[in-house]
């Protein structure tokens, strides 16, 4: 018995499976009517099994042909995903790993986990892509990254993507410079101090509006920024409070001179990192993946 099976067969049973019938099929994929009824028939032979049958001049899938449709859509889409993964590491080097990075993770947390992963592996190759969760886990089901390190959840309805975990949490605290922190001091009264804010779109903008409306206070927000290393170089000048994630909050007082004030809202970010470091990946992602578990601590 012949167990080699002919993926040509599969391309045009698949063909005729999705356009319902040879005709169709056959304007669809460019090949000829007979030849693609010769092939199905050659197809069924195999299988030992009728796939389709004919309701008018619809061709409808049997049970048995229900069951490879769903194989024969794997098959493909594993074979398209493996032409784009290996065309992109081909530009790009053998050892690059894509990292997707949610615009709400503070980048001193990327920063700590590539010089740990280059200090492990000194020839790991890095592309860091930015952007809203909902970019990158469409980014991530396509494998245009490779793994993705967010302040929140991917939604359970995406089906195509790999499993994710929970790393850790992040306490929110607000910082300011030395003369603001000192003016908080005095008058402690949050609706009096100014504020810089994330944009609107984040996360922790979010989660910073309910604390506040749940406080009853109307925030004197002066700025709000897409980016958070320009919040900080404000809040250092003395314009505002800017809110920061626990675990980079000593690096970014340090570097940006200022000081944590007595002003913590009850809210808590989760950090979640999502990849297969098995499926058809480098070693670089294992390694990275490894390592985001240590990213909290300093």
């Amino acid at each position: 018995m012949n167990t080699q099976l002919n993926y040509h067969h599969l391309r045009y049973f698949l063909a005729v499976a999705t356009n319902g019938g040879i005709t169709a099929a056959s304007e669809a994929i460019h090949v000829s009517a007979p030849t693609l009824s010769a092939q199905l028939k050659e197809l069924e032979a195999f299988f030992g099994k009728p796939l389709f049958r004919r309701e008018g001049r619809q061709m409808r899938l049997t049970e048995d042909g229900r069951h490879l449709l769903r194989y024969a859509e794997r098959i493909f889409a594993t074979g398209d995903e493996m032409v784009e993964v290996l065309q992109r590491r081909k530009s790009a080097g053998p050892g690059t790993v894509f990292l997707g990075v949610s615009d709400g993770v503070p980048k001193l947390l990327v920063a700590r986990l590539l010089d740990r992963a280059f200090q492990l592996a000194p020839n790991l190759q890095c592309v860091v892509r930015e952007g809203q969760p909902q970019e990158l886990w469409g980014a991530l089901g396509l494998h245009q990254v490779d793994l993705v390190i967010a302040n929140e959840a991917p939604p359970p309805n995406l089906a195509n993507l790999p499993t994710g975990r929970r790393i850790g949490r992040m306490r929110v605290i607000f910082a300011a410079s030395r003369t603001l922190a000192k003016s908080f001091q005095k008058n402690p009264d949050p609706a009096k101090l100014p504020v810089l804010a994330p944009a609107r779109e984040s996360v922790l903008r979010r989660e910073l509006e309910q604390w506040w409306a749940a406080q009853e206070i109307e925030p004197m927000i002066r700025a709000e920024f897409d980016d958070a290393a320009a919040m900080f170089e404000l809040a250092a000048r003395g314009l505002g409070a800017a809110p920061i994630h626990e675990p980079v909050l000593e690096d970014v007082c340090k570097r940006y001179g200022l000081v944590a004030l007595p002003l913590k809202p009850d809210i808590e970010d989760d950090l979640f990192v999502v990849g297969d470091k098995r499926r058809y990946s480098a070693e670089g992602v294992a390694i990275l993946m490894d390592l985001s578990d240590g990213i909290l601590k300093a």
